[in-house]
């Protein structure tokens, strides 16, 4: 086994970009896997999401249309304006959840974004300098 001192410079120089190459290929690798199990967590949570959306908007619909039938017979309200009371409550309800989901969606960016730096900051740190 030969020491550091008898390797000529120039393959040493060529070694040491091959182990760069190879560790930042590693990285890049970790990163995507990474990466590809977050996409797939997001598109099956995404999925659910969609199909409890369907089942609630059905749901809702039937439940104003309830609650504006029992205001026009328990409380005498003509048939439109149960209708319009209904609506302006199932539209406070929607904005109410858009800004729900919005909050919570810069949660998750913000949590990515820092494994991201956190990942990247540590290969800068294992290569050789």
């Amino acid at each position: 086994m030969s020491t550091l001192r008898d390797i000529p410079l120039p393959d040493l120089v060529a070694d040491v970009v091959t182990d760069a190459r190879e560790l930042v290929e590693a990285q890049v690798s970790s990163l995507k896997s990474d990466l590809g199990d977050r996409m797939s967590q997001l598109g099956d949570s995404i999925r659910s999401w969609l199909v409890a959306l369907c089942v609630a908007i059905v749901t809702a619909m039937l439940l104003g249309l309830a609650i504006a039938a029992t205001l026009t017979q328990v409380v005498g309200l003509p048939w439109f304006v149960s209708q319009w009371i209904v609506t302006a409550i199932a539209i406070g309800a929607v904005v109410w959840l858009v800004y729900r989901a919005r909050a919570s969606g810069k949660h998750a960016a913000r949590g990515a974004a820092k494994d991201i730096k956190a990942t990247l900051q540590s290969t800068t740190d294992q290569l050789p300098s």
